[in-house]
């Protein structure tokens, strides 16, 4: 459609949250016939360097190959990126400064849900960086981390995701458990890793609370800027 934004994805971080980002994106589309959907172009580029491991091993940093990749999809005329990864956006001011084009931040947006729903202290279940950096406290300032043994399961569940596609039983049930016992503290839960938007897909609570889902609203909010812009 004339004056529809081109969406980048910059993905691979990790390759089955890339796939079910995409997926979102083309069933939340209201569309009838195949060419009303948007026009979408992914670079699933693996390679990066690992956002953990550039933190907690002072490794190679993930920027440089961010920005790389980002301005070859500005150079095939894609008009915006988004990069549906959490840990991703730790770099997201180091790599804004030397891109060609917009990149929709994915924190800053879903925090805006969350406030707009008169929400104010999410558990966030996230990666490493996320909830050691506390990324979303910088939009959302009440919010609530699991502790340091909780987030040792979190983690684990999260490794589960990217290597099965999936969640086990009993993976579930030790994350839900943490959320009960969190439960007076918090008042939602933020599935502050795309890889949970695998495993919670179709579900809007956990034991009560209501799940925002990081790469839902991410695609909610990469719909809306495509069809009418910023």
């Amino acid at each position: 459609m004339s004056g529809e934004k081109i969406v980048g994805i910059l993905g691979g971080m990790g390759p089955y949250a890339t796939i079910d980002f995409f997926s979102r994106l083309v069933s939340m589309t209201p569309v009838q016939k195949d060419w009303e959907h948007l026009r979408i172009i992914i670079d699933n580029n693996v390679k990066i360097p690992s956002r953990t491991r550039a933190i907690l091993y002072n490794e190679a940093s993930p920027a440089p190959g961010m920005i790389e990749s980002i301005n070859n999809l500005a150079s095939i005329n894609v008009d915006f990126v988004t990069v549906p990864c959490n840990s991703a956006h730790h770099f997201y001011d180091q790599v804004v400064e030397k891109i060609e084009i917009p990149w929709l931040n994915m924190i800053e947006i879903v925090s805006q849900v969350i406030t707009g729903d008169n929400k104010s202290r999410p558990l966030i279940l996230g990666g490493y960086i996320t909830v050691t950096r506390k990324t979303y406290t910088r939009y959302l300032p009440d919010a609530v981390y699991p502790s340091t043994r909780d987030n040792e399961l979190v983690w684990s569940a999260i490794e589960e995701i990217k290597l099965t596609n999936g969640l086990s039983t009993e993976s579930r049930s030790r994350l839900e458990a943490i959320i009960h016992e969190m439960r007076q503290e918090i008042d939602c839960v933020l599935l502050g890793c795309t890889e949970f938007s695998i495993a919670y897909d179709g579900h809007s609570n956990i034991d009560g609370l209501k799940i925002v889902d990081s790469s839902t609203e991410y695609a909610r909010a990469t719909i809306d800027f495509a069809k009418h812009g910023g």
